[in-house]
């Protein structure tokens, strides 16, 4: 009976140490971050690393796919980011979601284990690295294109109250010019401090800082969310190019810039379906007039023509004019260059066609 007893224990032993043998606990557990924060209480210039996702970590690296293989979106904002346990990851995507950026991560050549992230050993590498100010672990791929954003968030975990070298790396491979960075970072105690200000002299003076922020291992997306939505982000060149359309006269073919509103609107719609051809009869020696043969959307006001301006009569009539006179119309549009123009109206009847390219 004691002989099962005891075989019993053994079997029960067995099956508790595979199980604790195929786990893998991240440093942000409960437990383990109260680890690190106890050690960084003991040392003044202490600051967490994080360690790798899983022991496979080196492995998996190898997977990712090259820089040069990323499209992308043609975003003016990047999130650059570098992560080892997936937490600074986690918050990257969020900003990726919330601000339609296109996706970075910065991947060492040879990617850190487990023991190299140890922050209780003195000789691991991270250790060593960030001990030596000119450490450049080498970063695997590059940034395609990277003239194209005007924003770049960077990420990043807090090892030892700094920046992992590895930014260092990234910041001093690109001539960044006119560009905002906007740093963030993950730790789960140490602050942003002064590491992002100790990254500008890594780049121009013509690079723009904002202030960085700080997220915890257990931040929400909708922390998130709140800082990048309340950050005076830089508005992208909004202008828009002025639609043209050409106006025929005979062998002569002028380009006009139009106007915006609604009336503009129907006659694009018009000659999206076939070029517009109207006979127009001269009027009083400065313009030509005639009927569309449909009724556009008008908005009329007092307005003083001068050569070269196209515009809307009575809703259904366009005139054209080679003079100056002053009258209730819609503006419609302006000929660009009048070299030829009025020689080519003439002073009779004269067949006008209206197109787009």
């Amino acid at each position: 009976m004691n002989r099962l007893v005891a075989l019993a224990l053994s079997a029960c032993m067995m099956t508790l140490l595979a199980a604790c043998g195929d786990g893998h606990t991240e440093i942000s557990s409960d437990a383990e971050n109260a680890a690190v924060s106890a050690a960084e209480d003991q040392r003044e210039a202490g600051g967490e690393i994080e360690a790798p996702e899983t022991s496979a970590s080196a492995d998996e690296a190898d997977d990712e796919p090259a820089d040069s293989d990323r499209t992308s979106s043609g975003s003016s904002i990047l999130v650059a980011y570098f992560s080892c346990t997936g937490t600074t990851e986690r918050i990257a995507q969020w900003i990726v979601d919330e601000t339609s950026a296109d996706s970075y991560q910065i991947i060492p050549e040879t990617p850190y284990a487990e023991d190299d992230l140890n922050y209780n050993d003195s000789s691991s590498r991270a250790n060593q690295e960030q001990a030596d100010a000119s450490a450049r672990p080498a970063i695997s791929g590059s940034v395609e294109h990277m003239e194209q954003y005007d924003v770049i968030f960077l990420g990043y975990p807090i090892w030892h109250g700094q920046v992992p070298r590895i930014i260092s790396t990234f910041l001093e491979r690109y001539e960044f010019s006119d560009v905002t960075i906007i740093p963030f970072c993950t730790s789960h105690s140490s602050g942003i401090g002064s590491s992002a200000e100790n990254l500008h002299s890594l780049c121009a003076g013509t690079v723009a800082w904002m202030d960085g922020q700080r997220f915890s291992g257990d931040a929400t997306e909708n922390e998130v969310d709140k800082w990048t939505g309340g950050l005076a982000l830089p508005k992208e060149d909004s202008e828009v190019t002025p639609l043209k359309m050409n106006v025929q006269i005979g062998d002569s073919v002028f380009t006009a810039t139009l106007e915006e509103n609604d009336a503009v609107n129907a006659l694009v719609a018009m000659m999206e379906e076939a070029p517009v051809v109207v006979e127009m009869s001269d009027y009083s020696g400065f313009e030509k007039v005639g009927s569309l043969g449909a009724s556009l959307p008008a908005d009329d006001s007092l307005t003083i023509t001068q050569a070269g301006d196209i515009v809307l009569y009575c809703g259904d009539q366009i005139v054209i004019f080679y003079g100056s006179n002053s009258w209730s119309c819609t503006r419609l549009g302006h000929i660009d260059d009048l070299t030829g123009w009025e020689e080519a109206l003439g002073s009779g009847d004269v067949t006008v066609t209206f197109s787009l390219d």
